[in-house]
């Protein structure tokens, strides 16, 4: 999903400098003009503004904290975006670390899949500082086309995980509305 929203952001004029654990995969951009950076905190150091749209808590603790994390390369007044599924605990971490550097942390993350971040048709549900938001969010706007501030920092990500859980609910609600619709008119009804 990071590619297409980085490919977004080209599209809307701006400049990239990325990083990937695996630089294959930042072919593409690279061959459209990015630049590429040897950690997050080279691109941290290089950048204004920070998006990282990562699998797991542990990877974008580890990408904003580690050695040579975005902190490590991130001047005063940075703006980190993490636009990945974590939890409010491993945002306020990484906001209290930045913290003493002047680094600005937002958790936004994302719903809509991967066709929504190639279509830039996301919802993107942000906690954080509201001045830093409200700056940064016509870059957002062009990644998603549903861009909610939320509240304080960590409401991004709590708003996100009810989101999962509705969706969740609804898809058990689903099947279980399936199979009764089945057993209702299958002769045989302990075989559905």
């Amino acid at each position: 999903m990071g590619r297409f929203m980085a490919r977004n952001l080209a599209k809307g004029g701006h400049t990239l400098t990325v990083f990937d654990t695996h630089k294959e995969a930042a072919e593409e951009l690279l061959s459209q003009g990015a630049s590429w950076a040897d950690s997050p905190g080279s691109v941290a150091a290089a950048s204004q503004v920070v998006f990282t749209a990562l699998p797991r808590p542990q990877d974008v603790e580890a990408a904003a904290l580690g050695d040579s994390g975005i902190l490590s390369g991130a001047e005063q007044g940075v703006a980190y975006f993490d636009l990945s599924t974590t939890d409010p605990d491993t945002i306020h971490r990484i906001a209290a670390a930045a913290k003493s550097k002047g680094v600005h942390v937002l958790d936004a993350p994302v719903s809509g899949g991967v066709s929504g971040a190639e279509q830039a048709t996301l919802c993107i549900m942000v906690g954080g500082n509201q001045s830093v938001y409200t700056s940064y969010k016509p870059l957002l706007e062009l990644i998603g086309e549903k861009v909610l501030y939320c509240g304080e920092q960590g409401m991004g990500a709590v708003c996100k995980i009810v989101n999962n859980l509705i969706n969740l609910g609804n898809y058990v609600l689903v099947s279980e509305a399936l199979t009764l619709g089945l057993k209702s008119r299958c002769p045989d009804r302990n075989h559905v």
